[in-house]
């Protein structure tokens, strides 16, 4: 049953982030809204890390300074409290100007007459890579423009390579089986973990696995793209890797997960690898006091398509009921095609849209953005038609996914019954 809340997000999803609690408060009270039509005034809002918050105001001081007479509100979240708080300032007739947008919602959004189409409003699109407009777009109209795009990759370690007296592998040939006997041969030479197994449940992951089969986790109409027998295959090769102990036991694997990236065994040194997106590389690194090396995921050869697909990082969009759309357009122009933004931002929203500043600010990036530069560049094209902006409801599927995976790792599901549960649950999240 579908949710009835104004944004479709699901009533578990909103109870889960405290939406009616003190998490919530501060972001709408930083919303705009007060209706100055004309008053020169918009409100931005968006989630991330406090190295981001900062960098953005920096960026809105710069446009104001361009733009005299202009000020620009800021609202600003983590991830967890982000999509709640925007659910109530939209439901509220209290909706952000500009704002951070994510592809599981877009539809949703723009499906319930919230986004504004940015076709027309005085952005130049000309210079944008069409992979990243092409996800923002419905019904021939851009509710969306990514801010830049990532790819998955597997990371690996070489060090530990090297210490099992192994080769790294061909990326451009490898296979699914390649990749599960090259990991059980990690930990049966050196003890270390294979691969940490926290993405299995990522359908991101799942849908790079389905597209190398010729189909897709969700359809251009909004339903589930893939046959049982894929998702089935998928979740076996995940028991095989257990069994195999290639990859932790089920207890550590959740452990894992719940402690964060930077006490993950790639991070720690003790795991050889691990799929993440391109942005990730640089801070892994860091934690790990050494470098990474970054490969295609298998399968990419081996089977009727390659999967993999340049994903926008996240999307700037804008609310149907501004009052001045010009000055929105100039903002999201500034955003997306400025030296101010491009230097400041630089890979942290992905690699950036506009294809002039991403070639010119490649010599400048640090040493792990310009390989991951560099590894979008030489995936490219090889790469099919991305996959569609995903339907309403999407945003539960990350839970569905972890709420199938777990039981498979403690042997309380098999694959054929985590596949029914999953096919299930999605179905009428997605209606």
């Amino acid at each position: 049953m579908k949710s009835t809340n104004p944004s479709g997000l699901s009533r578990r999803t909103i109870a889960k982030a405290g939406l009616f609690g003190a998490a919530a408060a501060p972001l709408l009270a930083a919303c705009g809204g007060d209706d100055e039509g004309g008053s020169g005034e918009l409100s931005m809002m968006w989630w991330g890390s406090d190295p981001r918050h900062e960098y953005t105001r920096q960026i809105i001081e710069a446009f104001e300074a361009a733009n005299e007479g202009v000020t620009i509100k800021e609202s600003v979240a983590d991830w967890s409290g982000y999509w709640d708080a925007l659910n109530v300032s939209v439901s509220g007739g209290n909706a952000p100007d500009v704002m951070q947008h994510e592809e599981r919602y877009l539809r949703e959004y723009a499906e319930r007459n919230t986004l504004l189409a940015l076709d027309d409003i005085g952005i130049d699109f000309s210079k944008l890579d069409e992979a990243v407009l092409s996800g923002g777009r419905l019904d021939g109209k851009t509710y969306g423009i990514g801010t830049g795009v990532n790819s998955l990759c597997l990371l690996l370690n070489p060090a530990i390579v090297d210490e099992a007296g192994l080769e790294v592998p061909d990326d451009t040939t490898w296979s699914w089986d390649d990749f599960a006997a090259f990991i059980t041969e990690i930990k049966a030479k050196t003890g270390k973990v294979g691969n940490s197994a926290v993405s299995f449940n990522n359908e991101a992951l799942f849908n790079v696995f389905a597209r190398q089969r010729g189909e897709s986790l969700y359809t251009p109409e909004g339903g589930l793209g893939f046959t049982p027998e894929t998702m089935t295959a998928w979740w076996t090769l995940v028991a095989d890797l257990l069994a195999a102990e290639a990859i932790p036991s089920a207890t550590e694997i959740v452990e894992s997960a719940a402690a964060g990236q930077d006490q993950a065994p790639l991070a720690t040194g003790n795991g050889a690898s691990e799929f993440y997106w391109t942005n990730q590389v640089g801070a892994l690194e860091q934690v790990l006091g050494g470098e990474l090396l970054l490969l295609r995921v298998p399968g990419e050869t081996s089977g009727a398509q390659p999967g993999l697909y340049l994903k926008p990082a996240m999307f700037w969009a804008a609310s149907a009921e501004t009052d001045d759309e010009e000055t929105v357009g100039k903002l999201i122009d500034f955003l997306l095609n400025s030296d101010e933004a491009t230097d400041l931002t630089l890979l942290d929203r992905g690699l950036p849209a506009n294809l002039e500043q991403r070639e010119r600010i490649l010599p400048a990036l640090p040493d792990a953005d310009k390989r991951g530069a560099e590894f979008i560049a030489a995936l490219t094209p090889d790469l099919v038609e991305g996959p569609p902006v995903p339907p309403i409801g999407a945003g539960q599927i990350p839970d569905i996914m972890l709420r199938v995976y777990e039981p498979l790792l403690f042997g309380d599901l098999t694959p054929e019954t985590a596949t029914e549960q999953f096919i299930t649950e999605a179905e009428a999240a997605i209606g």
